[in-house]
């Protein structure tokens, strides 16, 4: 090893230089050894050690030096002789103190209290002078006893605009902001977001969604279901934030992802054509146009004794692997993981296998793929078009010469004025509303909360039978003794309302899903066929057949087309079985950009802020653009429980969780 010196005094044997009493730095003597030993192999000794003759206990002159000023140098020169890096005999430049002369302990306060570190703005240019020279970033790494992702991270700052550079030197800016501003490499996009923030609005944070905003998250739906491994490789690119935690990243080519989405899924499509379905539509619309379709459901059918083996070792092994890891899914080891997920998936095809679709039934249904939350393929079978239903038989002339229809009656459900079922939701805006001049919802996002809160009071009421009765028999009661629809043997129908044309997303809800799951708990308990369905209900208990009643009545339920803040709103049947029903929103909805706070004007992102996190909070982003506002407003309303309006129940009161916000006054209900 070379070593460099430009003011040799006298070089002197490792093995012969040890730490001195003197020297005064003893916090943080060790740290950093690693990198510093990486820099003296590449680099050389830059900087003489400061040494004294070491004496013996008459004062006499054993050969060997203490070293007074440099102790972390020798500790690191020492490291690289342990590791076989440098010989033992190497000799070091050192300067030597006159032991009449400048006292040691004197000489080490010197060293360390002049001497000024480099800052850090010069530190990750000096890097990128270092890779724009020709050095990789793994040489970097070894030169400087750094990691890589250390050097990445460097690089990355030293791509931000050189204003903010300047304000960071000039401390303006301190070096979170600067990290969150190297989110993205666009100096153009870094300087506008600058510009636009009102220094106490400088959060990280805030920088960090601004600068993103308009990118797709790898989180996103699509990205998830088309995969990075797969958009990388069509070309695409992935915008990391190397400096905290960014779930993956953004996908910086929107378009791209698009494309690959849409092969991804006609791919889908196509495999689920070729198993003889009359029609397979893809995409939101077509679940919203399939919402009001009548479905057709598979058959169960028995596995084979080969399958039937086969599940209970699967099912033996799964329970065995669970009782012996007897720890969260978090702790279990990967190969173990592994294992229980192949041992899931095997079962889910042999699920599979005993849901079986008769073959009219594929002839004349359809199905609709669209993608889930999570990014799984979602494919929704059966679906019945009207077009497509089976034919009645052919009329035929009874023995008075009329025309027999087989149950005894003449005429069309039309001619008897019956309202035709299966339409989508229709609000019925109340002529006697005053007319609201303030800041107001669109009629696209009022549809939406709408469809919400018409999903939330399905599922409250899907669990209470009695409640149910009430609401069935109101129904009843009321075409029965009030206003007739038409002659017909019955006219309380089980088709729900077309939550999915208001609300795209409506699938997804936590109140959906759980309406969703009620209701297949009750289709795998019904008789398959349906003229087995009298019989069974015939054999069943009240308990059963008042929880089957409550499934049925909620799915038909729609809350839509008034408001209930009002007195005369909170008097509308809707709103008084939902405070019987006590629906609270707050299970089913939640206040974010793409749900409200994106869609309505600034003036109700502040009222929202004012309710739900006080009078001061909405002050301080009074004067923000909307797009911060929306930004800030999502994060202080984040967990707080508010609602809209429109999603308020008569009679329940609304804590909001902020020392200087006030409780959202109770609805007020009217007496009848």
């Amino acid at each position: 090893m070379t070593i460099i010196n430009t003011t040799i005094t006298i070089d002197i044997s490792l093995s012969k230089l040890t730490p001195s009493p003197a020297n005064v730095r003893r916090t943080g003597a060790g740290a950093g050894l690693e990198a510093l030993a990486a820099s003296i192999q590449a680099h050389g000794l830059l900087q003489s050690l400061v040494v004294r003759p070491k004496l013996d206990k008459e004062g006499q002159a054993t050969g060997r030096y203490e070293v007074v000023a440099g102790a972390r140098r020798l500790a690191a020169l020492k490291l690289l002789a342990k590791q076989k890096r440098v010989t033992k005999s190497v000799a070091i430049p050192c300067r030597v103190l006159d032991a009449e002369g400048v006292d040691g302990a004197e000489a080490s306060l010197a060293e360390n209290v002049v001497r000024q570190d480099m800052h850090p703005a010069d530190q990750f240019e000096a890097f990128a002078g270092l890779h724009e020279g020709g050095m990789g970033i793994e040489d970097i790494a070894a030169r400087f006893g750094v990691s890589a992702h250390t050097v990445r991270q460097r690089l990355r700052l030293a791509v931000v605009s050189p204003a903010l550079i300047q304000a960071y030197r000039d401390e303006v800016l301190t070096l979170d902001h600067l990290t969150a501003f190297a989110v993205t490499e666009d100096q153009e996009a870094q300087e506008r977001v600058y510009g636009q923030l009102q220094a106490w609005q400088r959060t990280p944070d805030t920088i960090r969604r601004l600068l993103t905003h308009t990118l797709v998250p790898a989180t996103d739906r699509k990205a998830i279901f088309v995969g990075l491994d797969a958009y990388t490789a069509a070309g695409g690119t992935v915008q990391r934030d190397l400096f905290s935690e960014d779930r993956g990243g953004w996908i910086a080519d929107a378009a791209l992802l698009e494309r690959l989405v849409a092969e991804h899924m006609e791919a889908a499509a196509e495999a689920i054509r070729a198993e003889g379905w009359r029609w397979v539509e893809i995409g939101q619309e077509a679940q919203a146009a399939a919402w009001n379709l009548r479905r057709v459901w598979p058959s169960k059918v028995a596995l084979s004794p080969e399958d039937e083996q086969r599940r209970d070792a699967l099912a033996s092994r799964y329970d065995d692997l669970a009782n012996e890891h007897n720890r969260s899914a978090d702790d279990l080891p990967e190969d173990v993981v592994a294992e229980l997920d192949r041992i899931e998936a095997a079962l889910a095809v042999l699920d599979a296998k005993q849901e079986v679709f008769r073959a009219e039934d594929v002839a004349r249904a359809g199905v609709v793929v669209t993608l889930a939350v999570d990014g799984s393929l979602r494919v929704e079978r059966g679906y019945v078009r009207p077009e497509d239903e089976a034919q009645p038989e052919p009329v035929t002339p009874d023995e008075d010469g009329g025309e027999a229809d087989g149950t005894g009656e003449t005429g069309t459900d039309e001619e008897a004025g019956e309202t035709p079922i299966g339409g989508s939701v229709t609000p019925i805006r109340g002529a006697a509303e005053p007319e609201d001049k303030a800041p107001a919802l669109s009629a696209a996002l009022l549809a939406e909360l709408e469809a919400h809160r018409t999903a939330g009071l399905q599922a409250a009421i899907a669990g209470q039978s009695e409640l149910a009765v009430r609401v069935l028999l109101h129904a009843l009661a009321t075409d029965a003794f009030y206003q007739r629809h038409g002659e017909t043997v019955a006219s309380f129908h089980a088709y729900p309302p077309a939550l999915a044309s208001a609300c795209p997303d409506i699938a997804d809800s936590p109140a959906r899903q759980a309406m969703m799951e009620a209701e297949n708990a009750w289709r795998t308990r019904l008789p398959q066929e349906h003229r087995s369905l009298w019989g069974w209900l015939q054999d069943q208990d009240a308990p059963t057949l008042l929880g089957l009643l409550a499934v049925c009545v909620a799915r038909t339920v729609n809350a839509g087309g008034r408001t209930w803040t009002t007195p005369e709103g909170s008097r509308c049947i809707a709103a008084q079985v939902a405070t019987a029903a006590g629906l609270d929103m707050r299970q089913c909805w939640t206040a974010t950009k793409e749900s409200y706070l994106g869609r309505v004007p600034k003036a109700l992102i502040l009222d929202a802020v004012r309710e739900g996190a006080g009078a001061g909070v909405a002050g301080r982003i009074a004067h923000a653009k909307k797009e911060v506002m929306v930004a800030d407003a999502a994060q202080v309303l984040d967990g707080k429980g508010w609602l809209p309006a429109v999603l308020r129940v008569p009679g329940a009161t609304y804590p909001v969780d902020s020392g200087d916000a006030q409780a959202i006054p109770p609805v007020p209900m009217a007496a009848e």
